[in-house]
């Protein structure tokens, strides 16, 4: 059997694609909705937002904020600006 230029390109671009879709649910994160953090928060399953930061020491404007889960923690996922305007992804635990 030849193995032509174009089918062993169709053959990689299958084999990548079944790579990544298998690896979807290891790399997928569980986040929760603004309603599911609410109610994590009044459950105490997850110290409120003030709390984290303070505990955390985070400087800046806090730009997005999502309450996750990283294996058994609850973590916030954070978008902060710094002093110089740069945008920065920050993970502090949330309990």
């Amino acid at each position: 059997m030849i193995w032509k230029p174009s089918r062993v390109r169709r053959l990689l671009m299958v084999a990548a694609l079944a790579l990544v879709a298998s690896s979807a649910p290891v790399l997928a994160q569980q986040c929760a909705s603004p309603a599911q953090a609410r109610r994590a928060v009044a459950a105490g399953k997850a110290v409120p937002l003030s709390v984290a930061l303070q505990r955390a020491g985070v400087s800046g404007q806090v730009v997005r904020v999502a309450l996750c889960r990283k294996g058994r923690r609850a973590v916030y996922e954070l978008g902060v600006l710094d002093k110089k305007g740069r945008l920065r992804k920050v993970t502090i635990p949330a309990n």
